[in-house]
């Protein structure tokens, strides 16, 4: 579902997926346990322990959401157990390097932001 207008902003889609909760997160966990290797992936289970206060359930949205996008890829494997993996395209490897200088800029703030915050309240 389309929520920005993309013939006003061509950045649309880009500023959708950083407005998600959980999409950059999930991203930014299967790149660390995916390294740079193209062809590893990362399983639901192993992926969901290291994302503290998420659910199943919004963790499958999200990466539902984020396969519909174009950034996850869902590999399943014929076995016993079933085992599916995720891991990330050419597209969110490149978008994860651009963001990370946003990145590090929010962990070089984030204690002058919390103190903000904090203030505020």
């Amino acid at each position: 579902m389309k929520k920005l207008d993309y013939d006003y902003c061509h950045a649309a889609p880009v500023l959708e997926w950083m407005s998600q909760k959980w999409a950059l997160v999930a991203m930014m966990r299967i790149e660390e346990a995916c390294g740079d290797k193209t062809d590893k992936g990362i399983r639901f289970g192993d992926l969901f322990r290291t994302i503290p206060h998420i659910s199943e359930k919004v963790l499958a949205s999200t990466l539902d959401y984020l396969e519909v996008e174009g950034l996850v890829v869902r590999t399943s494997h014929d076995s016993v157990p079933p085992c599916v993996e995720y891991s990330l395209t050419p597209l969110a490897r490149n978008f994860l390097r651009e963001i990370s200088y946003v990145v590090e800029w929010g962990q070089l703030h984030f204690e002058e932001i919390q103190r903000a915050r904090l203030q505020q309240h």
